[in-house]
């Protein structure tokens, strides 16, 4: 096996130090949709968001749907969840990931597709709303989503009474908590994004994950 030179190793940290690896993450109905579009578009990256991998799933493998709409719906996420991490591996780290990744078992998850595409740390916004809003603004649009979502008007969804209990960032790398109960100032949120990341480049040893900050648009 040949060596690695000293000046390729170079660039190849260097790359690494410059990617930038955005997880937008939080309740269903706290607005992630919404400011990772928004958010892609400032910083000039990809966005892959979960719930159109798998509407575009169910669109193309509908006539295999089954009778149980909540293990079709479990299967394609399933489906749509691996797909973004290939996704983000073929974009070298550099993307805006978009998924409710919510509960301590994804946190090992996520950390381990997260290294296998190469991402040491990534920037995770937090999209802080209380979960009565978050609740109210899923009930509201259930009627208007795309079918392969299982939830409808009406019924009762205990998940709920879960995430009020545990829902709460993965914490794999400083945590931007983002208030999405009204707009959001995002230039402001992506000039601390870029500046996180320069942070992490210039300071490669600083392994701690626990560092968060709160960003409150005016």
């Amino acid at each position: 096996m040949g060596r690695t030179s000293p000046a390729r190793t170079g660039r190849q940290r260097r790359y690494v130090g410059r990617m930038m690896t955005v997880l937008v993450n939080g309740l269903p109905g706290a607005g992630k949709s919404t400011l990772a579009r928004a958010l892609a578009a400032e910083l000039g990256l990809p966005l892959f968001g979960k719930d159109a991998v798998k509407e575009t799933l169910a669109d193309r493998l509908a006539p295999l749907c089954p009778a149980d709409r909540w293990e079709w719906s479990r299967l394609l996420g399933a489906a749509a969840g691996e797909t973004l991490w290939t996704l983000l591996r073929d974009a070298r780290g550099a993307a805006v990931l978009e998924a409710p990744w919510l509960g301590d078992p994804l946190r090992r998850i996520v950390r381990a597709e997260l290294d296998s595409a190469g991402v040491g740390v990534p920037q995770e916004v937090w999209c802080d709303v209380p979960v009565a809003l978050a609740r109210r603004r899923f009930e509201e649009r259930v009627p208007h989503r795309h079918p392969v979502h299982p939830e409808r008007p009406g019924e009762p969804d205990p998940r709920w009474d879960a995430w009020a209990l545990t829902a709460g960032p993965l914490v794999l790398g400083p945590v931007h908590r983002v208030d999405t109960t009204g707009p959001v100032d995002v230039p402001a949120l992506a000039a601390a994004l870029r500046a996180a990341v320069r942070a992490a480049a210039a300071h490669p040893g600083d392994t701690d994950e626990t560092r968060e900050v709160s960003f409150r648009s005016q």
